[in-house]
């Protein structure tokens, strides 16, 4: 019995439009990452209720980089640069395409330059559906010169892609 050339080649096409709709309807694909530079604006909170403690916002910028490290710079109004050293860190995926978690860590200074210790963030961050924004909820340690955590606070922060 020979195939029925119609049939198959409708089969054919069908599946082939079956894999088209799927890979249009889902733009969310897995290249959709946090690489990349980025604006952010970050807001501290209180930790129990999230909500704003009523502090100007921080401007800062970060990137991620293909391979899972992150560098991150931002100061505070009021705060001269000298108080601080960029920041490196690491990032990951969690899990789907739009969970990460970073962390970071920068060095602090008093106004005279002498080293007062560090500062950690680890974040956890949801990339938007168009992949060019993301918001996430961090925990922020401070840390003095024998490495032992003084301070924790928490904060949120918006970033946009820069394009």
């Amino acid at each position: 019995m020979k195939p029925n050339r119609t049939l198959i080649v409708l089969s054919m096409s069908a599946a082939l439009a079956t894999v088209s709709a799927m890979s249009f309807a889902s733009p969310q694909s897995a290249d959709q990452t946090m690489v990349g530079a980025w604006r952010t604006v970050v807001t501290l909170v209180n930790c129990q209720t999230g909500q704003p403690v009523g502090a100007p916002p921080i401007f800062g910028l970060s990137t991620f980089n293909h391979g899972g490290t992150m560098s991150e710079w931002g100061v505070g109004p009021g705060q001269s640069p000298a108080q601080r050293s960029p920041s490196h860190g690491v990032w990951q995926r969690d899990h789907g395409w739009q969970d990460y978690s970073f962390t970071f860590v920068h060095y602090r200074y008093d106004s005279s330059g002498a080293f007062i210790g560090s500062q950690k963030v680890a974040a956890n961050a949801e990339l938007a559906k168009n992949g060019d924004s993301y918001t996430s909820v961090a925990d922020v340690q401070i840390i003095d010169v024998s490495n032992n955590v003084v301070a924790t606070i928490c904060a949120t922060s918006v970033g946009t892609r820069i394009e």
